[in-house]
């Protein structure tokens, strides 16, 4: 799978708030029965009664408790077609470093009232801590933007898989607002917030994959491969990836600069220049379509 269903709390994207639902703040807990909305997705999801929930600092997935502790759930929005998370969720599911889903029998589906498809299935969580079931339920809610909702617990119930089933289906879906961007005003900030960025080099043997996604929340995630072939015969390979926060400084139409604030507490900051390429510190990056993160 592409990147995998970015399960884990603290990953990438910005929800914004629709006019007849509650602005989803960041780090703040919404109680039972609170409606929080996305202007940027285009979504509307209302709390259930027992729950509370939030969207964690620096997380693109909203975070629900059950109040009674013996329950909690994630809403992961990606953009896979409905073809993609049928077929992804016969296969194991990465949550992060040494855990992930693995499935407990084949996926089922289900049409609505509204022809929309809904699949599920049970998997085991393995590499936990504790000994944990899952139950996700994952559909398409239109073109480009599909929703997997996923349960833990350490004793799943059938009342447990009906509700995240229900919040599936529920999900209010509407036309997602794209702010207008001012070159000058918003700047860099605004240019570089949601975007996939890579540079290659290949060489004498050699050959480098530089990639970085830049989320709209203020997180980001780099990768770095690098390898090559020696005249004795030998061949190499190294990787890494980092995450952390970032920001961009300046307007547009003047170099501007990017700061990256890796979780270790180190940093790192990179010219900005933009004409017919974009260009770090003088070296042209490629712009592609962000599959990660918003």
């Amino acid at each position: 799978m592409k990147q995998g269903w970015y399960f884990a709390a603290f990953l990438m994207a910005s929800l914004l708030p629709l006019a007849h639902g509650e602005e989803i703040v960041a780090g703040q807990l919404y109680s039972g029965g609170t409606e929080l909305t996305s202007s940027t997705l285009g979504i509307s999801v209302t709390i259930p009664q027992g729950w509370q929930g939030g969207l964690p600092q620096g997380s693109s997935a909203i975070v629900l408790d059950a109040l009674n502790g013996e329950a909690s759930m994630l809403l992961v929005f990606e953009r896979f077609n409905q073809t993609q998370i049928e077929s992804m969720m016969g296969q194991a599911i990465p949550l992060d470093e040494g855990t992930y889903l693995q499935p407990s029998g084949a996926p089922q589906v289900s049409v609505t009232q509204t022809s929309q498809r809904i699949v599920v299935n049970d998997y085991q969580v393995m590499g936990s801590a504790i000994a944990l079931t899952a139950y996700v339920s994952a559909t398409e809610l239109r073109e480009g933007l599909s929703l997997a909702a996923i349960v833990f617990a350490s004793s799943m119930t059938s009342e447990l898989k009906q509700l995240t089933t229900a919040i599936t289906a529920g999900i209010e879906v509407s036309a997602p607002v794209v702010p207008e961007q001012d070159r000058n005003a918003g700047g860099w900030q605004q240019y570089m917030q949601g975007r996939y960025i890579a540079r290659f080099y290949t060489g004498s043997g050699y050959h480098e994959k530089q990639e970085m996604w830049l989320c709209s929340d203020g997180s980001f995630a780099t990768s770095f491969n690098a390898g090559g072939f020696s005249m004795d015969g030998f061949s190499g390979a190294m990787s890494d990836g980092n995450t952390g926060t970032w920001q961009a400084q300046g307007n547009l139409d003047q170099p501007g600069l990017l700061i990256l604030s890796y979780v270790n507490g180190k940093q790192a900051s990179f010219q900005l220049v933009l004409t017919d390429n974009l260009y770090l510190d003088g070296q042209k990056w490629l712009r592609g379509e962000n599959e990660r993160c918003y």
